[in-house]
């Protein structure tokens, strides 16, 4: 088995909730998106380098029949929040470091945002510590994003041509807001935090 923390997640994790990178000339490109017809929020895209390992996957299904969720059929949904999802989780390895990037997106309230991502990450937490315990060799450090893409009337500042994204520390997590039906270039989130 691989000691490469993001090889092993992919492997881990089902096809089926993989999320698909389509390949240009000089780069790679991820777009998420929100299925729902009434949302504000129709997509994110992540410009990926080629030079930077990765692997993205959303916990998103459609419901289908029954009051199971599919993603958690052995949840009660009736328990309010307890099967949140994210619409994306990124996992990305810069030198030494795992960075796991928690995607959401908001069409206009982005109330209850900060708990799906930290549901998000309790989610991956789980299966990170899965996979320590049948592969011990794994000690990657990992550090948690959060993301929030929503299409709340706020300030337009043009493109995002690389503009330096700032952070702030919600409750143990470092999380950026963001403009959704954007596109974003995967160094935005990866740069140091002041």
């Amino acid at each position: 088995m691989s000691d490469n923390l993001i090889d092993i997640v992919k492997l881990a994790i089902k096809q089926d909730f993989h999320l698909v990178v389509i390949s240009n000339k000089n780069d790679f490109t991820l777009t998420i998106k929100e299925e729902h017809p009434d949302a504000k929020c129709k997509f994110v895209t992540i410009k990926l380098k080629k030079s930077i390992d990765y692997f993205g996957f959303s916990l998103h299904k459609d419901k289908g029949q029954g009051n199971n969720d599919p993603v958690y059929p052995f949840l009660n949904p009736q328990c309010k929040g307890i099967c949140s999802k994210d619409d994306g989780i990124l996992f990305l390895r810069k030198s030494n470091k795992v960075y796991v990037l928690l995607i959401e997106m908001k069409s206009t309230n982005p109330g209850g945002y900060l708990q799906q991502l930290k549901a998000a990450k309790s989610f991956v937490d789980f299966i990170l510590q899965r996979i320590k315990i049948f592969n011990n060799q794994i000690n990657t450090k990992v550090e948690f994003r959060g993301l929030l893409f929503s299409c709340r009337p706020i300030p337009n500042e043009g493109t995002t041509k690389k503009q330096k994204l700032t952070f702030a520390d919600r409750n143990g997590l470092l999380v950026s807001e963001n403009s959704g039906n954007n596109t974003y270039h995967i160094q935005q989130f990866l740069e140091k935090i002041d």
